[in-house]
């Protein structure tokens, strides 16, 4: 079976909206879970920084780098971490 790559998954879906349900999942992480606000920006930018980050989606494992980088115990899941 052919798997479809997440960016083609949501291509129907307006960006706006997945943008909408990724911070309402930032939200609803307990503060326990939720990376500091530097820690997040700066996971960002590293991701912004990686050729595997493709349009807000990581090539290596199809997450949301949003949703990853907003999670405490959450590590980039490329060979050369990144964070």
């Amino acid at each position: 079976m052919e798997r479809q790559c997440r960016t083609c998954l949501f291509s129907s879906i307006e960006k706006e909206q997945i943008q909408k349900n990724i911070e309402e999942y930032i939200n609803s992480l307990s503060p326990d879970e939720k990376a500091g606000e530097r820690l997040y920006k700066e996971r960002l930018k590293l991701c912004s920084e990686c050729p595997d980050c493709f349009d807000g989606l990581c090539r290596i494992c199809g997450c949301f780098v949003h949703a990853r980088a907003a999670k405490i115990r959450s590590y980039c899941p490329g060979s050369a971490k990144r964070w």
